[in-house]
């Protein structure tokens, strides 16, 4: 019995490198650091989602459905990959990544 527990400790311990190594590489995953700072920034100027049209209840980034978040943008499926395709165009083309939502939103 004493070498099944001997395993056990050592999977507890892969485990935690495990973790500690996932959460070392969600500090560098440079994508997610620039599309949370884009997030907080927008939240900055924006209570309501800048592209949720609060008439049509249409949201401006995919004009074939309506809303269905009444123009709340956190974890918003489709703001997300929108900041996700912009990312992935500023990359692209090497292009300096804006700082400020507000820089992002003027590029379009």
């Amino acid at each position: 019995m004493s070498s099944n527990k001997s395993i056990k400790m050592s999977e507890d311990e892969i485990n935690r490198a495990l973790a500690k190594a996932e959460k070392e590489a969600e500090k560098k995953d440079h994508k997610k650091i620039w599309m949370d700072k884009m997030m907080k920034s927008a939240k900055t100027y924006y209570k309501a989602c800048p592209y949720y049209d609060k008439k049509t209840s249409k949201c401006f980034l995919d004009l074939s459905n309506k809303c269905n978040r009444e123009g709340k943008y956190e974890n918003c499926p489709v703001f997300l990959g929108f900041l996700d395709n912009k990312y992935q165009e500023f990359t692209s083309k090497k292009k300096i990544l804006p700082l400020d939502f507000l820089d992002l939103a003027q590029s379009i």
